[in-house]
C-alpha cells in the first residue's frame, strides 16, 4: 500500500469519529476498521503504518472501557514498531530510532496495564519480550533495567524468576560489569541449590557455576574487594581441592560433567600459575563443552593472562 493510499484510508476512518450534531460517532466500528487496516498492513510487509492503526484501535477501545482489547491494540503496536526498527537495523540505515522508541513505549504501557489488572504474570511476559528485543539490538543497559521490573513481577514463580535473573546476569556481562554479574549469579546458585530438591535445575546450575568461575578469574578475587562466598567457588577449583589455608576444599560442582570439572580445574591452576601454554590448550578442550557466551569469556580470560606474561 502506497503512503498515501494508507493516509487517505486512515483519515477516512478517523472521520467517522468526529462529532456531529445529535449523533454520537461509532467507536466500535471504527476499532474495527482501524484493526482490519492495521493487519491488512501487517500482512503487506509494511509494519510502520501497521503500528499506527493498531495504536488508534487501541485509543478506541480505551474509549469504549474495553481493557483487554486496549492491551491487544498495543502490543500490536509495539510488535509492530519494534518489526519495523529491526528491518532499518538489517538494512544497516541511519536512524533516529523513532519506532524503536514506541516500541518501547507501547510495551512498557501495555505492560502497566496488565500490571493495574491484577495480571503481574502476563506484564513480566511482555517485559520479557522487549528485553530480549533489546537485546537482540545490542543496548544490554536498557534491557538490563526492563529485566529488574520483570523480576521483581515474578517473585512468586521461582522457575522464571530464576531464568530472569540469568538474563540479568547476562546484561551485565554484556555492559560489561563482570563484579555485579558475579552477585546475580551467586543469588542465582545459592537459590537454585535451596529450592531444587528434584533436580530441575540441574543446567542452571552448571552454566552457573561455569560462569562464575571464569569470571572470578577475569576479576581476579582477593579478600579485600570480594565477598567469601564468591571466594569459595574459586578455591574449589585450586589443585586439589585445597583452599589458601591449606584446608581439604569441597572439590568442583558436582552438576558439572566430570572431564568438564577437572578441564575448568586445570585452567583455573593455568591461569594462576600463568601457564600460557596449557591455558591455550585447555581452551581448545573447553571451547566444545561451553556455550557461546561462555566461550567469549574464557577467550577474555586467555588473552588477559597472555597480555601480562
Amino acid at each position: 500500500m502506497e503512503a498515501q493510499e494508507f493516509l487517505t484510508e486512515y483519515r477516512n476512518i478517523s472521520n467517522k469519529l468526529k462529532k456531529r450534531f445529535l449523533r454520537r460517532p461509532n467507536v466500535s466500528e471504527a476499532s474495527d476498521h482501524f484493526r482490519q487496516l492495521g493487519r491488512r498492513l501487517d500482512d503487506g510487509e509494511e509494519p510502520q503504518y501497521a503500528a499506527f492503526c493498531h495504536l488508534a484501535t487501541s485509543r478506541c477501545e480505551q474509549t469504549i472501557g474495553n481493557s483487554p482489547g486496549e492491551i491487544e491494540a498495543l502490543t500490536a503496536a509495539a510488535r509492530s514498531f519494534l518489526r519495523a526498527e529491526m528491518e532499518v537495523q538489517a538494512l544497516k540505515c541511519p536512524s533516529y530510532e523513532e519506532h524503536l522508541t514506541a516500541a518501547i513505549a507501547s510495551f512498557r504501557q501495555a505492560a502497566k496495564l496488565q500490571e493495574e489488572g491484577g495480571r503481574g504474570q502476563l506484564a513480566a511476559c511482555l517485559l520479557l519480550e522487549l528485553g530480549e528485543a533489546l537485546q537482540r539490538l545490542q543496548r544490554p543497559t536498557e534491557a538490563l533495567q526492563v529485566y529488574k521490573r520483570a523480576a521483581g513481577l515474578l517473585e512468586n514463580h521461582i522457575g522464571d524468576w530464576l531464568s530472569v535473573k540469568v538474563k540479568i546476569a547476562d546484561c551485565y556481562i554484556s555492559t560489561p560489569d563482570h563484579h555485579n554479574a558475579l552477585l546475580v549469579l551467586s543469588e542465582v546458585a545459592n537459590f537454585a541449590a535451596e529450592h531444587d530438591p528434584c533436580n530441575l535445575y540441574t543446567q542452571m546450575k552448571y552454566n552457573t557455576e561455569v560462569l562464575m568461575v571464569l569470571l572470578l578469574l577475569l576479576v581476579e578475587p582477593s579478600p579485600h574487594n570480594t565477598a567469601p562466598h564468591l571466594l569459595a567457588v574459586l578455591e574449589r577449583y585450586q589443585g586439589g581441592g585445597e583452599t589458601e589455608s591449606g584446608e581439604v576444599g569441597e572439590g568442583p560442582s558436582p552438576d558439572l560433567p566430570k572431564d568438564t570439572a577437572i578441564l575448568l580445574q586445570s585452567a583455573v591452576m593455568a591461569v594462576q600459575s600463568k601457564e600460557t601454554e596449557a591455558l591455550l590448550y585447555l581452551q581448545d578442550e573447553l571451547s566444545n563443552r561451553l556455550t557461546d557466551q561462555q566461550t567469549g569469556l574464557l577467550k577474555l580470560l586467555v588473552n588477559n593472562t597472555i597480555r601480562k606474561v
